[in-house]
């Protein structure tokens, strides 16, 4: 399984990724107002010119948002979004008490999740990026509540875009602030607080910004350590949302039924490869994989298909699965390009995801974790490094120890995964290496120390120990993956300046 195959010229637009890529890139838009209701849509020529792409998958693109009911057609006319949220109506307040338990989990995972990711993506803003959330501020009309405060969500999900990360920007999508709405409350609060956003905005694109004052901003919005009293009193469930907050599916919005079967058997492979299975040994069964991988029985079932036309396993009903192939016939099997690209990206934008989020998440799971967990936490790190070791099980074993005790529903969601997605690494030819290095030493003193402090009740230093790890783990995979050509690879996949450029354009901003 060699990259030698992938091509890292034009040959990645493949129509099936590149159509799935469109159609969530506009969904979004629609879900999230970005592309209001009544909207026409840009022409075909027009987006073709924009995605670089053929107008079969446009029309492709378009078929599948008229059949979900997002856009509507007339002959001779421009696609026109419809079902969008309406934005200029004044609602009767539907407060979040029946969903307390929710709500409060959404916020929670705003301070813990949304408030390092929009501090990265101010980062990232050049001078002139600071003029779209200038130009969104302008729009915003105290006496207009319900306007007014839709518009306060777009100049932070902005910030949250300019990450140019996918994952991140679907994952903040997904906790359903663009699904609730803040109550109207007085005229001065919202003067006041557009005052403080306008001079937040205005000071940041000149000279820098104040984490006091990015912190009194999106408290003042989001109620970061607020509780549930605070939360009723100034948010409502919109009563034109379908949506339910909390329950996001995240994992299906997130993967096409391809990258499912495709990331089952491209997972697969990556253990052969690096050797937990070797040929002639006999692979987990159908009901064993769903559960591993959380997928359906059609699924698993279309992954081993694959993997038997490739000849890597056999399989017989009732007799089980196979490893066929050795490492020497997997380095002659050629995979698509596209399909390696897409989970390259999906690893990469996972990597970011916790560099950016980790240190925070890490410390809220601590405060849950007994003393006894962390001792067999450790113990089982030590039999992977001496008994078992296998590329990076160690930072996978901490990342599902700390997951399983976030508290948050929402917060959980996200990290399961990301860290379903951390698993990618090991079936990305030439990523991975077989025996220990300088680098395997480093992550495994970093991730034991970690979790001493833990047993130690140091749960501060813990977070910063393991946050200084994965971060330690998406630098080495950074630098690795420009050394075999990889990065211009994983960044054909989508383009990360659309994700908050086409936003601009949206709010009349010019480039």
């Amino acid at each position: 399984m060699e990259f030698a195959h992938i091509e890292t010229g034009g040959g990645m637009k493949n129509d099936i990724v590149l159509y799935q890529r469109i159609y969530q890139l506009l969904k979004n838009q629609i879900e999230c107002g970005l592309l209001p209701e009544g909207k026409s849509l840009p022409s075909r020529a027009e987006l073709c010119r924009e995605f670089q792409v053929s107008e079969k998958t446009v029309r492709r693109v378009l078929e599948e948002m008229l059949e979900k009911g997002l856009i509507e057609t007339r002959q001779g006319k421009r696609p026109v979004v419809r079902n969008a949220a309406q934005t200029g109506r004044e609602f009767e307040t539907e407060t979040l008490q029946e969903d307390a338990t929710v709500s409060q989990d959404i916020f929670s995972t705003g301070r813990l999740f949304c408030y390092p990711v929009i501090e990265h993506g101010i980062a990232r803003c050049a001078r002139e990026d600071w003029e779209m959330p200038a130009a969104i501020i302008a729009r915003m009309d105290p006496s207009h509540a319900t306007e007014f405060w839709r518009l306060s969500h777009y100049v932070w999900r902005f910030f949250v875009a300019r990450n140019e990360n996918d994952l991140i920007l679907r994952a903040v999508d997904s906790l359903g602030f663009f699904y609730i709405e803040r109550l109207p409350g007085s005229l001065e609060v919202r003067e006041a607080y557009w005052n403080s956003l306008k001079n937040f905005v205005r000071a940041a694109g000149k000279d820098g910004y104040s984490k006091e004052a990015l912190r009194e901003n999106l408290s003042g919005l989001y109620g970061f350590g607020a509780d549930q009293r605070w939360i009723e009193a100034h948010y409502r469930k919109r009563p034109d949302a379908s949506w339910c907050p909390g329950r996001c599916g995240l994992e299906q919005s997130l993967r096409s039924a391809e990258e499912r079967y495709s990331h089952v058997y491209m997972d697969m492979i990556g253990l052969i490869a690096i050797g937990r299975y070797q040929p002639g040994d006999q692979l987990p069964t159908h009901k064993e994989l769903q559960r591993k991988y959380d997928v359906s029985s059609d699924t698993t079932a279309k992954a081993i298909r694959v993997l038997r036309e490739w000849g890597i396993v056999t399989a017989k009903r009732g007799c089980g699965i196979y490893v066929s192939m050795d490492l020497t016939g997997l380095k002659n099997v050629k995979i698509s390009p596209d399909l390696i690209g897409c989970h390259l990206r999906r690893f990469l934008d996972s990597l970011e995801l916790l560099d950016f989020t980790i240190d925070k998440v890490a410390e809220h799971a601590a405060e849950w974790i007994p003393a006894e967990a962390a001792e067999a936490l450790l113990r089982k790190m030590e039999r992977l490094w001496n008994e078992e070791y296998l590329y990076q099980l160690t930072p996978m074993a901490l990342l599902n120890f700390i997951t399983d005790y976030i508290q948050y529903s929402p917060l959980k969601e996200i990290y399961r995964v990301t860290s379903r997605n951390y698993h990618i690494g090991r079936c990305i030819p030439k990523l991975v290496t077989h025996g220990k290095s300088f680098e395997s030493r480093a992550i495994q003193r970093q991730a034991v120390e970690a979790v001493e402090c833990l047993i130690q009740g140091d749960g501060r230093r813990f977070s910063e120990k393991a946050a200084a790890m994965f971060g330690y783990v998406h630098g080495l995979v950074l630098r690795k993956c420009e050394q075999l050509g990889y990065l211009e690879v994983a960044g054909r996949v989508y383009d990360g300046t659309a994700l908050w450029k086409r936003a601009f354009q949206d709010f009349g901003g010019e480039k």
